[in-house]
């Protein structure tokens, strides 16, 4: 067991709950993106959905590819108002897994009652009959305290939610005469969450302020992100500040059929 020094235990109530307030604020992602270096300068776009099934007017559907366009918006990019003339296609997918059941190795900690020895102390009392000064002894019972005295460690059963958003840009092949070449993947950004919420809505915000940094980046490997509800960039996000466009511009789901876009996703 490991010991750490010993605590007041209010002080360590005091502590936990900061760690605690921190824990339930802070977002972990996992973030992986690739791009295509033979591609370069593609700025506008339109938004389709992967799942050829999908409602365009769903209003989780919605909520989220209007998270997903002020992320763009970061990084310089914007809806075209013809879907013929956009730079490219982003196909998105976001949703949650099934939940998944794993095991764990949490540390918990260990209390105990802490008993402080007795004291004495000599006290002088004048007898009012006599005049005279007694002086005698008296025990004072040692203060009682509750106290962190280490950790011990235990295994657990969690459940694992796993929520994740997916965007693949392609160029645009509208206009192409044959519709059997397939589109080259221009960039594509894989966001990830592994932990035990299940609230995927309030996951979408904070996944779209993870991709705002990876568009059009090439990570090699996962990376890891943290983010809090009160960062700049997932203020951003939930604001809605998009980048100024045409009030015509349209939104492509309304006229382009997604299977359109259902070539291989590979570059």
């Amino acid at each position: 067991m490991k010991r750490p020094q010993h605590l007041p235990f209010y002080l360590f109530g005091a502590v936990l709950a900061l760690l605690l307030y921190g824990c339930n604020t802070t977002y972990e992602m996992e973030v992986d993106a690739i791009k295509n270096p033979n591609i370069q300068d593609a700025d506008s776009y339109v938004i389709v959905p992967r799942d050829p099934e999908q409602d365009v007017n769903d209003l989780r559907y919605k909520e989220t590819v209007a998270y997903i366009k002020t992320a763009l918006s970061g990084k310089g990019m914007y809806e075209a108002i013809n879907a013929l003339e956009a730079d490219m296609v982003i196909e998105v997918d976001y949703g949650m897994e099934p939940p998944r059941r794993e095991m764990k190795v949490i540390e918990e900690p260990v209390f105990a009652t802490i008993q402080e020895p007795d004291s004495y102390q000599t006290v002088s009392q004048r007898d009012p009959k006599t005049g005279r000064v007694i002086t005698y002894t008296v025990r004072v019972p040692g203060r009682r305290s509750r106290e962190l005295i280490g950790y011990q460690e235990r295994l657990v059963a969690i459940i694992i939610n796993e929520k994740y958003m997916e965007l693949t840009a392609k160029e645009n092949m509208l206009d192409a005469v044959s519709s059997d070449i397939p589109a080259q993947e221009i960039w594509s950004v894989r966001v990830r969450n592994y932990d035990e919420n299940d609230d995927l809505r309030e996951y979408l915000p904070i996944m779209a302020a993870s991709v705002a940094d990876y568009v059009g980046e090439d990570t090699e490997t996962n990376h890891k992100v943290r983010l809090k509800d009160n960062d700049e960039v997932v203020d951003f996000i939930k604001r809605g500040i998009i980048a100024t466009r045409p009030e015509e511009a349209i939104d492509a789901t309304d006229s382009i059929g997604a299977n359109q876009f259902s070539e291989d996703n590979n570059i």
